[in-house]
């Protein structure tokens, strides 16, 4: 059997796609040079327009009530304590004597004449009060002073009495006097007792303040 056939038809065909490819060849370049391409669609003005830039909403410090009305906020109140008025107290009086502890006070001095003539002894009424269960005795006087003055000026005679419950007055047995010139001397009158031992205290009031009254001497009229 003769092989060179076989061959020689392998070389046939093999040349055969050989040219094939080589007469098709031209053809490829030139559908590639002809494919079309797909160019970007021109944006129409529309497109092209910015966006119109929303203006943030103003926030009203007046609030809306439901139905769209504006409403006024009401005010915020902070709350009060409410105070009561103070209750009064009754003031103790100079005659009362339930208010006083038990004691002796004076309440008030009287002077007499007002005004003191100059180089004639005044007369000095004292109002006594005693608030204890009995009577008491005292030996009491008149000091008088100067303005101002821790040193007394003078004082009336020392008087052993007796004090009676409640209220009363004593004269004094004055004797004191002083000479005024050409204008009139102002002067105080203060009420004192001296115990045994001669030691000197001022009757007070029944609230604790002095009965100390003011009076003046003036020469002759």
């Amino acid at each position: 059997m003769n092989t060179a056939m076989p061959l020689v038809r392998i070389s046939i065909v093999l040349g055969l796609g050989v040219f094939a490819i080589s007469g098709c060849s031209p053809a490829l370049p030139f559908m590639l040079a002809q494919t079309p391409t797909v160019s970007a669609l021109p944006t129409s003005a529309a497109t092209l327009t910015p966006a119109a830039t929303s203006t943030p909403a103003t926030t009203s410090s007046v609030a809306l009530s439901a139905t769209g009305t504006p409403t006024t906020p009401s005010p915020v109140t902070s709350p009060t304590a409410t105070r009561r008025p103070a209750t009064p107290r009754p003031r103790a009086t100079a005659t009362s004597t339930s208010a006083a502890p038990p004691g002796i006070y004076v309440s008030a001095i009287k002077i007499d004449p007002t005004p003191v003539v100059s180089n004639q002894p005044p007369t000095f009424t004292v109002t006594f009060l005693n608030t204890t269960s009995q009577t008491q005795r005292y030996r009491w006087f008149v000091k008088i002073y100067q303005p101002d003055q821790p040193q007394s000026f003078g004082e009336t005679a020392r008087e052993d009495s007796d004090i009676v419950l409640k209220t009363s007055q004593l004269k004094s047995s004055s004797g004191w006097k002083t000479t005024a010139v050409l204008q009139c001397m102002p002067m105080i009158a203060r009420v004192f007792w001296a115990d045994q031992n001669n030691q000197v205290t001022e009757f007070l009031k029944p609230d604790g303040s002095s009965p100390a009254t003011g009076f003046n001497i003036c020469p002759p009229s």
